[in-house]
């Protein structure tokens, strides 16, 4: 009997066990990665800033983006988000735009929602392109019946020890970099937000100590050397998220919360960012 019916007769090959082991693995790590794709979680990072006083080591700073209220998002992801970033307790909150998809509808209950969020600092926003996308008036209407301060190139300073701005988004607003940081005191770091991270390679150098951004999703549908390339616009596969640094400065871009276009994210986790400030060591940063 040749070999080959042997190992039939018997059971399967070694290689053949090797080769369904192997498909059954994959199989498995794609639903178990998808599965874990779509879990809202936080993302803590503990930043050393140069210049930043003393009194304010320990500041936090909780950054969304991306809720994309609608269809592909209910309320009860919105509702989830407000409860995990209220439980951080951070000093403020900046939110980055992008808070529904195509129907203007959904502001009202997503910004009922986004209400609720509450800071010792504050709770700021600037608008995303789908903002712009639907008539960024009807945002800036219906975020002026809620708490949530528009940003948008402007900014304040905390304690006389750190100042915050927002810049509009890089595709469909007008940014107005040197309008957002007129009024920051010399010598103290910056923290600006945005929406679309592509905006840091045309901001001046050293404009800011993190610029913090949205936008990408992380891609979404994230495929190693494979999505990157398949992106449809060529300005999206510069930053797909994590941190980045720019002559600009360094910069974090976050996953955002909800999605977009199709109901599914892959090793692209949707995310709520903790950032801790302290001091940098001997003035390093």
């Amino acid at each position: 009997m040749p070999e080959k019916e042997k190992n039939d007769a018997r059971g399967p090959s070694r290689r053949e066990f090797m080769r369904k082991s192997l498909r059954g693995a994959l199989a498995a790590g794609f639903v178990f990665s998808a599965a874990d794709s779509q879990t809202l979680s936080i993302t803590r990072n503990t930043l050393p800033l140069k210049g930043l006083s003393p009194v304010l080591s320990g500041f936090k700073i909780a950054f969304a983006s991306d809720f994309h209220h609608g269809p592909l998002v209910p309320i009860e992801d919105i509702r989830n988000a407000v409860k995990m970033i209220n439980g951080l307790f951070a000093d403020v909150i900046l939110l980055g735009g992008d808070y529904i998809s195509k129907d203007t509808s959904y502001y009202d209950a997503v910004f009922a929602q986004l209400s609720r969020l509450s800071a010792p600092y504050g709770v700021y926003s600037v608008p995303g392109n789908h903002e712009y996308w639907t008539g960024v008036s009807t945002y800036t209407e219906k975020l002026a019946r809620t708490p949530i301060v528009d940003l948008t190139n402007t900014g304040f300073t905390v304690r006389g020890g750190l100042y915050i701005a927002g810049l509009d988004d890089e595709w469909t607003g007008a940014p107005g970099a040197d309008a957002a940081v007129s009024a920051a005191p010399a010598g103290v770091p910056r923290i600006v937000f945005t929406h679309n991270p592509c905006l840091a390679d045309s901001l001046p150098p050293e404009y800011a100590s993190l610029i913090l951004a949205g936008h990408t999703h992380g891609w979404q549908v994230y495929v190693p050397m494979v999505t990157r390339w398949a992106m449809p616009i060529d300005t999206m596969r510069k930053y797909r998220a994590g941190y980045y640094r720019t002559p600009a400065g360094l910069m974090y871009v976050a996953r955002g919360v909800g999605l977009y276009y199709m109901p599914l994210r892959f090793c692209a986790s949707p995310e709520i960012v903790l950032f801790t400030l302290v001091p940098s060591p001997l003035g390093e940063g």
